[in-house]
């Protein structure tokens, strides 16, 4: 899966003064984006499916901008190119929320869909520069999902970018990012070993990575898990496991431990049953890892990949 931007539909929203200022603000997003195809980004953006017909400035909308001689040729060439190449992320908004068993993504309570769609596949959203609220390298969002039947909220930050300087501060995501991209559940599988040295997997993960399929966005939530362990063993090197160094990891609770005890029971790489109890959400979703540090320093087991394990 390459890493694509989405264009921030909510910035587009508040039209400019004049047709003049339209088109400086146009100019420099296409400014960030380029910024973003030389540090590696796709050089897709997708958008919503409406995006010609929202207005830049009082009767200036996008499509009048795309035709207007008075825009830099190659600008509206090269916008041409980004938008062409992918699906709008409209089409698949929905699917994503049910996926994720999300409700809604929100930024200062506005529905954020073109965000959302960013947040669950770990792309780089883009934003018309149009407010102050968007001149900025990162996001807080408000996320509503379900779990248990119950609809909980919580608060995540993703990278952003208006200006070009944004997408240099974030060079070093771009390229973590792209090199850690993996084509399926399979591939990751297969490489593994170089991916995650410090990772190791029981053989139940197996199945559970191979089912992920190419274009299923949790592929990337996964990757992203997994590179947070091993991270975290390349600093554990000696001493006690230290769980407040990794995000939204915890034990499971007592009375889990005792309802599941078989279901969270696995055989590991060594032929020794294990317990796993502690665990990783992944976000936005109701996925969850399921490790183990009974190795001791600099390496951690990996139980279990899934939707969070429940009665049948």
């Amino acid at each position: 899966m390459d890493l694509e931007m989405v264009l921030n539909e909510l910035s587009l929203q508040t039209p400019a003064d004049d047709e003049k200022t339209a088109r400086q603000l146009m100019s420099e997003l296409i400014s960030t984006v380029r910024q973003a195809t030389i540090t590696g980004v796709k050089r897709v953006i997708r958008t919503a499916d409406d995006i010609n017909n929202i207005e830049l400035a009082p009767g200036y909308p996008v499509a009048r901008w795309r035709n207007d001689k008075v825009v830099d040729l190659e600008e509206r060439r090269f916008f041409r190119t980004l938008i062409a190449k992918a699906p709008f992320w409209a089409d698949v908004a929905e699917a994503i929320k049910s996926d994720f068993n999300l409700s809604d993504v929100f930024y200062q309570g506005e529905e954020a869909r073109g965000l959302c769609f960013a947040l669950v596949s770990d792309a780089f959203p883009v934003s018309l520069n149009s407010e102050t609220r968007w001149d900025c390298s990162r996001l807080e969002l408000t996320v509503t999902r379900f779990e248990d039947e119950e609809l909980i909220d919580e608060y995540l930050e993703i990278v952003h970018a208006s200006r070009r300087n944004h997408v240099q501060e974030h060079a070093d995501w771009i390229k973590h990012r792209i090199q850690i991209l993996v084509s399926d559940g399979v591939e990751l599988w297969n490489y593994r070993k170089e991916l995650f040295p410090s990772l190791e997997f029981c053989d139940k993960v197996r199945q559970q990575l191979q089912s992920l399929k190419n274009g299923n966005l949790m592929l990337q939530q996964v990757m992203k898990k997994l590179h947070e362990l091993e991270n975290y063993c390349k600093t554990w090197t000696t001493g006690a496991f230290s769980i407040e160094s990794l995000r939204k990891a915890t034990p499971e609770s007592e009375s889990r431990l005792q309802q599941f005890k078989q279901q969270l029971t696995f055989r590991c790489p060594d032929g020794r049953e294990r317990i796993f109890s502690l665990h990783m959400r992944l976000t936005p979703g109701s996925w969850r890892l399921h490790f183990s540090e009974k190795l001791g320093p600099g390496k951690i087991l990996i139980g279990y990949i899934g939707p969070k394990i429940k009665s049948n």
